[in-house]
């Protein structure tokens, strides 16, 4: 599934002072089977970006489309995982995976569905827990369930809103792993967007990163492809000479917009 992006510009009216734009004229193609990072500090537009794509939003000028149709709400054809894991409290975990699945694909049979459910919570180490609700598990458990139950959706476009970023790094390290094993080997998802602020995080998972900057700069300033071959073990890749010069012109970039924006 290709994503393509055309002269988008979204902005906010603000309680307290003028109309502010917070994408201006973002360009960006997204090739079927890739993973891309959005990265940059915060206010720049990464979250509104990913909401854009995912129908949430409306854009005031340019277009987003998924295989040459223009995107105009939601669909079953994206799945979105957030920071807050957004998991419905009042359901076991084995609810909040299969009712999404429901949803997104009620012509589906339910013994098919169920199938699918048991599949991705099996794959995230998660079958045995199916009955809990979502305040009796750790962050970390509660992040994999997010993730089963967008790939029991069976997207063919992910969109990931720094999903790692409220988890401490150990469980943030094996949950990268598990995103990727099941991107690459367990799903129908075809194509990743991901917001990150973590440098090495975008490195280790993305074919490319785009970088993106705050107002009044251009929103996406530049966009880097990693030549790193996959799989990817990130203890070694650390060593590789090419994942320093991209960790180094993306800190190079990133400090130079925050020195113009203050």
């Amino acid at each position: 599934m290709t994503l393509v992006i055309e002269g988008l510009r979204k902005g906010f009216q603000r309680k307290k002072g003028p109309y502010q734009e917070v994408l201006r004229g973002v360009d960006l193609t997204v090739e079927q089977g890739e993973f891309v990072s959005l990265i940059g500090h915060s206010g720049c537009g990464k979250s509104t970006l990913l909401n854009l794509v995912a129908g949430l939003q409306q854009p005031d000028a340019g277009r987003i489309l998924l295989d040459a149709k223009v995107i105009d709400g939601p669909g079953p054809d994206r799945a979105m995982v957030f920071q807050n894991y957004s998991l419905l409290p009042r359901l076991s975990l084995l609810a909040n995976v299969r009712e999404a699945a429901r949803a997104a694909r009620p012509d589906r049979p339910k013994g098919r569905t169920d199938e699918i459910v048991e599949r991705y919570l099996t794959a995230v180490g998660l079958w045995e827990h199916r009955d809990k609700r979502p305040a009796q598990i750790s962050g970390g458990m509660a992040q994999r369930t997010a993730v089963a139950r967008a790939f029991a959706v069976r997207p063919r476009l992910l969109l990931l809103d720094e999903p790692f970023g409220a988890l401490d790094a150990l469980t943030r390290a094996r949950l990268q792993q598990q995103l990727v094993e099941l991107w690459a080997h367990e799903s129908e998802t075809e194509t990743v967007l991901m917001v990150t602020h973590g440098i090495d995080e975008a490195v280790l998972l993305a074919d490319r990163i785009v970088v993106m900057a705050n107002p009044p700069s251009p929103s996406v300033v530049e966009t880097l492809r990693i030549p790193i071959a996959r799989p990817r073990d990130r203890v070694t890749i650390v060593d590789d000479p090419a994942f320093r010069s991209t960790q180094e012109r993306l800190m190079a970039l990133l400090t130079a917009d925050a020195a113009h924006a203050a």
